[in-house]
Order: C-alpha cells, then structure tokens, then sequence
C-alpha cells in the first residue's frame, strides 16, 4: 500500500496546474496566488523513500532548534533570529490552542537556490504545483520544504504550524487546519491580526456577497473547493475564538483536544449548538467582531 501524504502548501503555491490525478490543486489560485492550499497526495513507497534519503536534499547545514531539524544548503546560523521566531512558534502554538509539546521532530529543509528547491520538487513531487513551500505529514516523518527568499518567513510559520500542530493532532478538518496556520503565519506583534484577510472579507460583506458559515467551510473535503473567502473566514473563525472570549477558547481548545483522542468527533458547529449561543448567533457575533477590526484598521 503507498504511503499517505498530506501536503501543504505555501500561500503562492498552484499557479498552473489545478486537479491531477492523484493530487488536488486549487482552480482559484490560477487568478489569486496569495493563499494557502493544501493537497492530498499518495505517491508510491518507492517515490517516498526516495525524496527521504535524497543526495539532493539540502545537507551543508544541520541544526536543531527545539522540536525542529533544520537542513540548509547554505551557512545557517542556529541564532538567525528566524531559527529564533520558529523555535518560539512552538510554545505560541501550545498556548494558544492549549495543545501539549512534544519531541517529534519537524524536519525543515532549505533551498537557498529557486531552480535547486524547484528542481528537487519537479523530480520528487512531479504532481505538485508550483509554490514556495510546503508540509509533508506521512505515516513517519513531518517534513517542510522552502526556498529562501522575501517571505520565506511567512511561508515558514505557516508551514511549521501545520507541523508542530499535527505532531500532536494527526488529524484536523481541512478549514480549521488552514485557519490554525493562518493565524500562526504572522509575525508574533500581529498578534493573530490578518490585515490582508479583514479587508478582503470586509470588502465581500459591503458587496453583500458572504457572511459567516461554519458549516459551509465544514463540508469542504478537498483543496478544489477551497476559495480565498474560505481561507479568510477560516482565519476569521480562529481569531475569534482565541481572541474574545475565554468561553470562545476553551471550546476550541476542548475541541482540538477531543481530536486527539478520537479524529470522528462531533465537528464545532454541534458544539456551537450546545452552547447559550446558538449557531446563528456566533455567526453573527463572527462578523461583528470582523466589522470592528476593520474599523479599528480604518481608523489607524
């Protein structure tokens, strides 16, 4: 049987090609490329053993930082203030979503070459889109692959997200998964406050063309379904549990909590229903709190 990949990828991946045959990409970045998509792939054992014991895998520099192996094809140093922010992403992630650190290791490897990252992509991972990064979860190892470039940053939060999340919860439903990497791609001042993400669902509210819907972003099972309105509000539902109420955050603490004891667990929109809120409420209280960091943006 082959391996099961799940794969992430960065917030520029998925320029040309949209479904294939054993992966899913996203129709919607052929137009918008700035957000994050994720793919399911199950390439042969053959395939995975080989991009795992590679010779063109990034090897000059090792080093680890906390839960993190990080392979380099350039002088890194372990204090680049990076290695730093990534190595504290780690506690952040654990706080926030009241998750437990483990030592499964992350490994991150870096390219500092565009055609070097992308030539290893091409001959490893012939399926996958172009993009500047992404996350490999298989039965074994969590892996990120990234080039270094202007927002390697960005792409590496994101990414590591996504791996010290699943070192803990293997399993996540798609929208909060990418709405937990969402929030944690930001610099640490941001604080979880996604700018880019509040003026676009600002500007669809005035339009009159979305509102909030849990359930909506619930039903979506693949990355060809996923639009910019859904990464959005997806970040949008996180921020707002994490951010208004400690009601609001222990529901999605317990939640991811119960994940990781039995991955078939009730999804969040039952437990909204369970709450003195009732769904639509939340709804509601989900755009409220998006019309005030607009205007707070508004007013800056």
């Amino acid at each position: 049987m082959p391996l099961n990949f799940q794969t992430y990828l960065s917030k520029s991946a998925c320029l040309a090609v949209c479904i294939l045959s054993t992966a899913v990409g996203c129709a919607h970045m052929m137009t918008a490329p700035n957000w994050n998509a994720v793919a399911h792939y199950s390439p042969a054992d053959g395939i995975a053993a080989a991009w795992d014991h590679a010779a063109d895998l990034p090897s000059r520099t090792e080093l680890t930082a906390g839960q993190l192996i990080i392979h380099a094809d350039f002088p890194l140093a372990g204090q680049h203030r990076l290695v730093r922010d990534l190595e504290a992403l780690r506690t952040d992630v654990s706080q926030e979503l009241g998750l437990p650190i483990t030592d499964e290791p992350v490994h991150v490897y870096l390219f500092e070459k565009p055609d070097r990252y992308q030539a290893f992509a091409a001959s490893h991972f012939p399926a996958f889109p172009a993009r500047r990064a992404f996350f490999v979860e298989s039965d074994t190892k969590l892996s990120v692959f990234a080039h270094w470039q202007d927002r390697v940053a960005e792409d590496l939060r994101h990414e590591t997200t996504h791996g010290y999340v699943h070192a803990v919860v293997p399993t996540l439903p798609l929208w909060l998964d990418e709405g937990i990497a969402e929030f944690f791609e930001l610099p640490r001042v941001e604080q979880g406050l996604h700018r880019e993400h509040i003026a676009h669902l600002s500007g669809r509210l005035l339009e009159g063309t979305w509102s909030p819907n849990i359930e909506r972003l619930e039903s979506l099972e693949s990355a060809a379904e996923l639009s910019q309105d859904h990464y959005a509000e997806a970040w949008c539902w996180v921020h707002w549990m994490l951010r208004t109420s400690p009601q609001h955050r222990s529901l999605l603490q317990d939640y991811l909590t119960d994940l990781r004891r039995n991955h078939k667990t009730a999804p969040l929109s039952v437990r909204f229903r369970q709450t003195d809120e009732s769904l639509a409420e939340s709804s509601s209280a989900v755009r409220v709190h998006l019309e005030k960091m607009a205007s707070n943006a508004d007013n800056r």
